[in-house]
């Protein structure tokens, strides 16, 4: 699982309240989810900006055991 279900799973953020806070269609959204498609630089950054998130974008999408 990627470490972004985790994250919304844990804050009770659904993926729909992600895409407009991120300004991500959510469409895309999902297939980043599903690991459909990659999430792109600029993306990572808005999906990361609206997490708060203070690490490297890209390792919202790195794989981690769902206890992490």
């Amino acid at each position: 699982m990627i470490r972004l279900k985790v994250i919304l799973f844990d804050k009770r953020m659904s993926q729909a309240q992600l895409s407009f806070a991120a300004k991500v269609n959510q469409s895309s959204l999902s297939k980043i989810l599903n690991g459909k498609e990659p999430p792109y630089p600029n993306r990572a950054k808005r999906i990361a900006d609206a997490l708060n998130w203070e690490g490297d974008p890209m390792e919202l999408f790195e794989e981690v055991d769902e206890d992490e």
